[in-house]
């Protein structure tokens, strides 16, 4: 049987997050408008692993947003164990006109997380790099969302969603 330290955990989630920072650098790139910035991408990449790390994520979402909807996003699922293996970041291409849209992002939590104590939660976000506000996941403008690649490293992973258009 094999057992992990903290110290693992930590390297583990650190690396699944530099895939998914990776992803956001190349939406960066593709749609060239400044965002995400540089910031928003190291930000995002210390929430996640941390999140990761302390197997308090659920699933986050990134991209842009119009009227209340994803018009280009890429979703992580945490699935722990549950995943074999892992492939290398990338496979996004431009996928939508995202003229009037902003880069955000969604998250839930796992129940890891909300089986800790008020206190327990407050005192874990005030580590975070931003602090989220409550909100409602937005809709897909004329998509659907299609699992397409996973993350993974030693008993963690993430599995990643993109939306495709109709």
């Amino acid at each position: 049987m094999q057992t992990y330290t903290r110290s693992n955990t930590s390297t583990y989630a650190r690396h699944i997050a530099s895939k998914v920072a990776a992803d956001l650098k190349r939406l960066q790139r593709i749609y060239g408008i400044g965002s995400p910035s540089n910031l928003d991408i190291d930000n995002n990449q210390e929430e996640i692993a941390l999140l990761l790390d302390h197997g308090y994520l659920g699933e986050v979402t990134y991209g842009f947003k119009r009227n209340e909807q994803w018009l280009v996003a890429l979703k992580y699922k945490a699935v722990g164990s549950q995943l074999v293996g892992g492939d290398d970041p990338g496979g996004i291409g431009r996928e939508g006109d995202i003229l009037g849209a902003y880069f955000t992002s969604f998250l839930t939590y796992s129940q890891i997380w909300f089986n800790l104590s008020q206190e327990a939660r407050r005192t874990f976000k005030l580590q975070l790099p931003f602090q989220r506000v409550e909100g409602s996941e937005p809709s897909i403008a004329n998509g659907y969302w299609v699992d397409d690649r996973s993350y993974s490293s030693g008993e963690l992973g993430v599995k990643r969603s993109m939306i495709k258009r109709y």
